[in-house]
């Protein structure tokens, strides 16, 4: 999962995991691994959103100026940056949820389906 949380190949580590923001790479570029039999799907929005809705949102409700300052000025500052923190964690999650997937078809806790097929060793 490490090397997935990197964005790195969980194969070797050293290939990039992404070829675009949340595009998965079909082929690392530095082993060959076949990545793109990761199916990440919903996952890891769900666990970006489980996350920072306990991470950052439960904190932030405990500040004054979210219960003193009018709401629209409250919505104003927070969605947006609420958006970027959510944004910018979505690939490091879905980067582990590959790893996890890796780390479970490679110790055979995967089903073929889930897998691509792939024949174990």
């Amino acid at each position: 999962m490490k090397r997935g949380l990197a964005l790195r190949c969980p194969e070797c580590g050293q290939g990039k995991l992404f070829r675009a923001y949340l595009k998965v790479d079909p082929v690392c570029d530095a082993c060959g691994h076949a990545n793109g039999r990761y199916k990440a799907d919903d996952g890891p929005a769900y666990f970006t959103i489980v996350l920072i809705g306990h991470v950052v949102i439960a904190p932030l409700l405990l500040l004054e100026f979210i219960w003193t300052w009018d709401p629209m000025t409250v919505v104003a500052i927070t969605l947006p940056a609420l958006a970027a923190v959510t944004l910018a964690t979505l690939p490091v999650v879905k980067g582990g949820v590959v790893g996890l997937m890796w780390g479970l078809a490679r110790r055979g806790g995967l089903s073929a389906a889930a897998d691509g097929g792939r024949d174990r060793d």
